[in-house]
């Protein structure tokens, strides 16, 4: 842990502070951040029940829970609905789970979708409303117009469709849909984020691994014109620098317009870009302020380790007596942004400002020692950076 400084936590219900409650009785809190393709953030807490005082956990409660440190502040979970509540012995212990969504059957439930001349704002609110979700896109997002959308799926698998469409993150809590660019680095109202940078001494564990991506030059995807014709192709091409590679990847799917074609294209060669890259750590550091979808620069290690990486999942665990733990995995992020971190630590950017902001620390810290207040966020919603990630990589049909 961060040197003479003590982890902590606190828990909410209602907004009543149950703090002191939950402090002699909590041995341990797991939160799973994750995202993507309907998957929710998780909070597993784990109570000593040792005389059988502690009042019954109730299913449908929500608790808000906060990771920490005395003398550097609280970083926000998210808001938990209890699903389920374990009673064992021995030891005598309750173990209570909750997940940031609720209405899990909603999300589920098979409707018939027809929309004709709607935008990805549109299309979402007309199905996710009447549910109770509130809609939050991305202003890079919202306003792409689908002509025609008709079939039958899921809240969710609408959802899982228009983040692959548009290469997007989506993240579902307490009654929210979030959908934001995945690697690009702002909040779901367009607020940059920084980039964390990690060096050698950020890590207790660390695993780096390069896999063929199959080395694809483009991506191209059909559409149908006015007439209904098939047309060919819009192309998107890939980013990836040095590649000695022409390969083509053909999208199966026609698509209803040159918009959602080039919107697909450049989403897929996106998916194929990132695909070969993948990290996996344990920071030197329990971190709650290390999110999923978080972007970060490794350097100074080696190449072959050094690069920019966008955090799929990101658990952290407290353990009473031992301390907060962070661990993580993510995919190879934006091409380009660890040659920027690079060329702002020695001034060769243009007028020596980095289009993108960079935080680092140093042995023994965290990163909410050196993040600046949060600004334009309403207390308890989008506190947390929509996310993730971990889309599968595209196949040819």
């Amino acid at each position: 842990m961060p040197s003479g400084y003590k982890p902590t936590f606190a828990i909410y219900k209602g907004g009543e502070d149950l703090t002191a409650r939950f402090r002699d009785r909590t041995t341990s809190i797991v939160v799973e951040l994750t995202a993507g393709g309907g998957a929710q953030d998780s909070v597993t807490i784990t109570l000593d029940d040792r005389d059988f005082k502690i009042a019954s956990p109730q299913v449908k409660d929500r608790l808000e829970v906060h990771l920490g440190y005395e003398g550097v502040g609280l970083a926000f979970m998210g808001s938990f609905e209890i699903n389920k509540v374990t009673y064992s012995l021995p030891p005598r212990s309750i173990t209570v789970c909750g997940t940031t969504a609720s209405s899990l059957n909603d999300l589920k439930t098979q409707r018939i979708n027809n929309f004709s001349d709607k935008t990805v704002e549109q299309i979402l609110a007309e199905v996710g409303n009447p549910l109770g979700f509130k809609i939050d896109i991305h202003p890079s997002i919202a306003d792409e117009k689908i002509p025609s959308l008709s079939n039958i799926t899921s809240f969710g698998g609408l959802i899982n469709r228009l983040e692959r469409q548009y290469d997007a993150v989506a993240k579902i809590t307490d009654g929210r849909v979030s959908l934001v660019p995945r690697a690009g680095g702002s909040s779901v109202s367009d607020f940059a984020q920084p980039t964390y940078v990690l060096r050698d001494y950020s890590f207790a564990d660390l695993e780096v691994t390069k896999e063929s991506r199959g080395d694809f030059a483009k991506a191209v995807a059909d559409y149908r014109d006015e007439n209904g014709n098939r047309t060919p192709a819009e192309a998107a091409m890939s980013a990836v620098t040095g590649l000695d590679s022409e390969a083509i990847f053909k999208l199966p799917h026609v698509f209803a317009s040159k918009d959602e074609a080039t919107a697909a294209a450049k989403s897929t060669m996106a998916q194929l870009d990132r695909s070969g890259d993948r990290i996996g750590a344990t920071l030197a550091e329990g971190d709650p302020w290390v999110r999923d979808l978080q972007r970060i620069v490794v350097a100074g290690i080696r190449p072959g380790i050094d690069g920019s990486y966008t955090l799929d999942a990101v658990r952290h665990s407290y353990e009473k007596g031992s301390g907060l733990r962070t661990t993580f995995s993510g995919q190879g992020g934006v091409n380009g942004l660890a040659a920027e971190f690079a060329s702002s630590t020695t001034g060769q950017i243009a007028g020596n400002t980095p289009s993108t902001t960079f935080l680092t620390v140093g042995p023994g810290e965290v990163f909410g020692m050196v993040l600046p207040p949060a600004a334009n966020v309403l207390p308890g919603v989008n506190t947390s950076m929509p996310r993730l990630v971990g889309s599968p990589i595209p196949t040819q049909g």
